[in-house]
């Protein structure tokens, strides 16, 4: 049996951001562990066909349309599920978006944008989750997707790197804050490296970045990425894996990411000028 079945089979999960790439994946991942999962995202079709695909696989869920930038969708979807199912066994706030421009070329909605799914999001989803856990009979579990990107400064995703970053801030104080308070409920930072997703393919429809430059930096990494990055399905188990062992911080690949917290402790310690990563491909 493995480690998500023991803890979270036969219970409730609600993922959002869930209609394609990790969140996909994740959803489909817990419903193959005998969960019951709430897909969400912010496109009504994607999550359908995904909820489609577990029923069909003779597993458990359910589709429903959420916009995480919105806390008040979020708290009625929330108290929707808590209703109709008495509790939840883990709630992963997955839900994100790119930028790929400047800081400079950002429009101030798109600024916005970027920092209302990113951080707004997880604090909906944790403000609404949490009192409902620490009040069920059950322990529960929020776990926060925050990437690797909130240890790390980028060239042209400063929207989403500053997003991140909060996120990761908001995760940690959380954690401090549920275990002062004595609830139960374990809180997990999810710490994804390179993995094969459409978020960039949403940067590229969209025309951005704007400078050429920039655009063609952006876009290597993102090619890059795409041919070197984990698998969806892969990062999904072992996300899930450590969250169903209890951990804290949670990777898809521990020792790329260790890599990763040595050059930013470095950098604070040293009081370094900020520097790419030495595996971004952005250099090349």
């Amino acid at each position: 049996m493995s480690a998500v079945t023991d803890r979270f089979g036969g219970g409730v999960a609600v993922v959002t951001g869930a209609g394609s790439g990790l969140g996909e994946a994740m959803a489909l991942h817990l419903a193959g562990a005998g969960v019951h999962v709430v897909v969400t995202d912010v496109d009504r079709e994607r999550a359908t066909a995904v909820a489609t695909a577990c029923v069909a696989a003779g597993k458990s869920a359910e589709a429903h349309h959420l916009d995480v930038a919105d806390g008040e969708q979020v708290d009625a979807l929330f108290a929707t599920v808590w209703a109709t199912h008495g509790s939840v066994d883990l709630v992963v706030s997955n839900a994100g978006i790119e930028s790929g421009e400047r800081l400079w070329d950002l429009t101030p909605a798109q600024w916005r944008r970027v920092q209302a799914v990113n951080t707004d999001g997880a604090f909906h989803c944790a403000r609404s989750a949490v009192p409902r856990m620490g009040a069920q009979e059950r322990p529960g579990v929020l776990a926060v997707v925050a990437s690797t990107g909130a240890v790390t400064s980028l060239p042209y995703q400063s929207a989403y790197v500053t997003s991140k970053h909060a996120a990761l801030a908001l995760v940690e104080c959380l954690d401090l804050e549920v275990r002062a308070a004595e609830l139960p409920v374990q809180v997990s930072a999810l710490l994804p490296n390179w993995v094969r997703t459409r978020i960039f393919d949403d940067v590229r429809r969209a025309g951005v970045p704007t400078d050429p430059d920039a655009r063609a930096s952006f876009l290597r990494m993102a090619e890059s990425i795409q041919a070197q990055g984990m698998a969806p399905p892969e990062a999904a188990e072992r996300l899930l894996d450590a969250v169903a062992r209890g951990e804290f911080w949670c990777f898809t690949d521990p020792d790329r990411t260790a890599r990763l917290f040595d050059e930013r402790a470095r950098t604070l310690l040293d009081l370094r000028r900020p520097e790419r990563p030495g595996w971004s491909v952005a250099t090349a």
